[in-house]
């Protein structure tokens, strides 16, 4: 057999995108199979690569632009019969693999690592907890001017939110583009059937209209999640307080991940049932229609909660047979009872110049009801999505990572 000339092409960077990969284990081993390249790691982890994986990743200049560091090299331009003639660790710690195509190509050892399967270590969002009596004492705080002149703080508190589900700034101006220019620092504001930014006080004291929602009433709100009647509802939710002289009006928080926590563990069938049955949810409103169905704890494809749709008010009527009628109401009925318990709710009063964020797909929100009449209560509002928030939490982790490889 005539082997392919082998061309080593130049590389634009060590790795094909933007990020820092410290190399916490090395290389000892690697050898072809023909259509995967076998490698052991210097903590026994035996990784098998495919050809095409390692071929379309490769960070020379051909097969990664080296400007955006997007993929140059498209799938079906690679050979289908491709093979490793060859594979080894080189004496930088660097996977060479010799193509049959005719290239040779090189991945860093960091790089190679945190995409390997069997180590999934690599860019994992910071753990969250679940709330208990010692959280529940007091919702993390910051200082607003503080996080918005402070990147350092900006990402402490983006990290609270994260892990928590909830953080509140102080100090802020109460003014009302506030609430604009704050939850921005994240991303995009999202609009919705609201508005971008919403006012969350009773309509009956307003000339804007009749209310469209309970919020825009002086009436309690019990514990829900906004927005359940929508295929991705908002991630995160933000109120900014101008105005609380009115008698009542506390915010009441409840974490969700919680509560399915102690209904998995105290009745298993109730969770199973919350986890598998759809609920239709539509908002009843003179001009929009929006519906959607899903379970009100939804999991992920590892089986791990992802999220929680909870309204007591949006809830259409279910059509399934009477037994799994029952097996839902019986699940319902056990989950708002538990969320009723003080032991898994934090009330706070928001002040005139407070911002509560909080993750809108785990995080309940209500709130006591409030008399109009003894005073002003003023909440503006928007919805940023949580993936903005994860976003700037993997940058966090990967200017630490840098600083790791710099040391």
């Amino acid at each position: 057999m005539t082997l392919a000339p082998q061309k080593t092409v130049e590389a634009a960077a060590d790795w094909p995108d933007f990020d820092a990969y410290p190399v916490r284990h090395r290389l000892t081993v690697a050898q072809s199979e023909g259509r995967a390249v076998a490698a052991t790691w210097d903590d026994g982890l035996e990784c098998r690569y495919h050809v095409f994986w390692l071929r379309e990743n490769a960070p020379d200049s051909e097969t990664t632009h080296p400007v955006t560091r997007e993929q140059a090299l498209q799938l079906l331009e690679i050979p289908d019969n491709l093979t490793a003639d060859s594979a080894r660790v080189d004496a930088a710690g660097f996977l060479e693999v010799a193509w049959s195509s005719g290239e040779v190509s090189r991945y860093h050892p960091g790089w190679l690592r945190a995409y390997s399967h069997g180590d999934e270590s690599f860019a994992r969002l910071p753990e969250r907890r679940l709330w208990d009596p010692k959280l529940q004492a007091e919702v993390p705080r910051f200082d607003g001017p503080q996080v918005l002149a402070e990147e350092a703080a900006f990402d402490r508190w983006a990290e609270a939110l994260y892990v928590t589900g909830a953080a509140i700034l102080e100090n802020l101006p109460a003014r009302p583009e506030t609430i604009e220019d704050v939850p921005a620092r994240l991303g995009p504001l999202r609009e919705t059937n609201f508005g971008t930014v919403f006012d969350v006080r009773s309509r009956a004291e307003t000339t804007s209209g009749a209310a469209n929602s309970n919020a825009y009433t002086a009436m309690a709100l019990p514990l829900h999640t906004d927005l359940c009647t929508r295929e991705y509802k908002p991630g995160l939710q933000f109120l900014h307080c101008l105005e609380n002289a009115a008698t009542g009006g506390e915010s009441v928080l409840a974490d969700g991940f919680a509560l399915a926590a102690e209904i998995a563990r105290e009745d298993p069938e109730a969770y199973e049932t919350l986890t598998r049955l759809p609920i239709a949810y539509y908002n009843k409103a003179t001009e929009t229609d929006y519906r959607y169905e899903a379970p009100m704890f939804g999991l992920g494809r590892d089986g791990e909660l992802e999220e929680v749709r909870w309204s007591p008010w949006l809830r259409a009527p279910v059509k399934a047979p009477v037994e799994e009628v029952d097996r839902l109401y019986r699940g319902l009925r056990r989950a708002f009872a538990l969320a009723e318990e003080p032991r898994f709710q934090v009330r706070v009063r928001l002040e005139p110049g407070e911002l509560l964020g909080f993750d809108n797909r785990r995080i309940l929100h209500g709130r006591t009801g409030f008399d109009p009449a003894s005073g002003s209560r003023w909440l503006r509002g928007c919805y940023v999505e949580r993936e903005e928030l994860e976003s700037r939490l993997r940058i966090l982790q990967r200017r630490r990572r840098q600083r790791e490889m710099e040391a």
